[in-house]
């Protein structure tokens, strides 16, 4: 009996510690709860594809559609307010605002883009276009709320097309051959010579700084004008400060020649009062000794007021030429510049008054 007794103690005692767990382990009744749903997938783009190079689907331009692959769409969807439309494309992680998509599928993930250039987005295509270093560059492309950050991406291998490599090289043939006309013509003909000086015989006339400050603003705006409109598209591009210099070369031309004109139509100025009138001057005669000793001689010699002018000419031309190929814009030069060329050339105009 008394074995008995202490073999179900035995047992007794074995089995407690596993009863013991296994009531821990058991939640109370009223705390059950529903198996929670998994996580909504965070939006990425996955992939890209050209409409407009079927053997280039990497690779695309303005004017061009391109389709990416976001998994998660419907998540990222569900985050915003106006769903697809609010959507914006993210290039190199700068927004180009304006372009919404064009159609957009949560079923497949599937959002397609124009790359078009609006009113909103002109400053970011200049952005992305500027100082270009080939023909493509490689960028991010993903996509994103408007006014927020981009969703993760994994396309980092697309082909941003930045210039038209049939109509770049045509550009530059064509702007060859007017420079090699323009320096022809000038140093054949009178297009960039004083035409108030006789030279003698078998010479060319002195270049006039005048002129050429005209012809070489008209020529820098001309040029730039046709190479922003070849990358952008976009026609609206002289600004005021363009108009400005090419109207103060104008103006220089036009006051040159007047003071040309009126010296030789007014003779001799001590005589002005006498009663006989002084009959017309004979123009000068002088023959061209080069074009910077023509540009910056006057009649005493080299001339400050000459190098000055000549000098704020050039550099503003080569600041000119390098904000076109950074920013695909012609500058804005500021007041005081204006002003600055403004003074060079009023000094210009009233030292030719007693140059002869």
């Amino acid at each position: 009996m008394r074995r008995r007794v202490a073999a179900a103690a035995a047992v007794t005692l074995a089995l407690a510690p596993a009863a013991l767990g296994q009531v821990i382990k058991e939640p109370p009744g009223d705390l059950d709860a529903a198996p929670t749903a998994p996580a909504a997938k965070s939006p990425v783009v996955v992939g890209v594809r050209s409409h407009a190079h079927p053997d280039r689907p990497l690779q695309a331009g303005l004017g061009e559609r391109v389709t990416l692959q976001v998994e998660g769409l419907r998540a990222g969807l569900a985050a915003v307010t106006n769903g697809c439309a609010e959507l914006i494309l993210f290039i190199d992680g700068v927004p180009v605002p304006g372009t919404p998509p064009e159609s957009c599928t949560p079923e497949d993930g599937r959002i397609r883009f124009l790359l078009d250039r609006t009113e909103d987005s002109d400053a970011a295509w200049h952005t992305l276009l500027g100082s270009p270093d080939g023909f493509t560059r490689q960028v991010t492309l993903s996509v994103g709320p408007e006014g927020d950050e981009p969703w993760p991406t994994k396309v980092r291998d697309f082909r941003l097309e930045l210039l038209p490599e049939v109509p770049f090289y045509l550009f530059f043939v064509l702007l060859a051959a007017a420079l090699a006309l323009a320096a022809w013509l000038a140093r054949r003909t009178a297009l960039l010579r004083d035409p108030h000086v006789v030279p003698p015989a078998g010479a060319l006339a002195p270049y006039s700084l005048a002129r050429f400050q005209l012809a070489y603003w008209g020529f820098l705006a001309l040029a730039a004008f046709v190479f922003i409109w070849m990358v952008t598209e976009e026609l609206d591009t002289i600004t005021g400060s363009v108009l400005g210099m090419l109207g103060i070369g104008s103006g220089t031309a036009l006051g040159a020649s007047m003071i040309a004109q009126g010296k030789q139509k007014g003779g001799d100025p001590a005589a002005a009062g006498s009663a006989t009138p002084s009959p017309p001057a004979a123009p000068p005669v002088a023959a061209s000794q080069g074009f910077l000793r023509d540009v910056l001689d006057g009649p005493q010699g080299l001339s400050l007021y000459r190098f000055q002018m000549l000098g704020w000419t050039l550099v503003l031309g080569v600041i000119f030429c390098v904000s076109v190929y950074d920013r695909l814009s012609m500058p804005d030069f500021s007041p005081t510049l204006l002003a600055l060329m403004g003074i060079s050339s009023a000094t210009y105009l009233g030292a030719k008054i007693p140059e002869e």
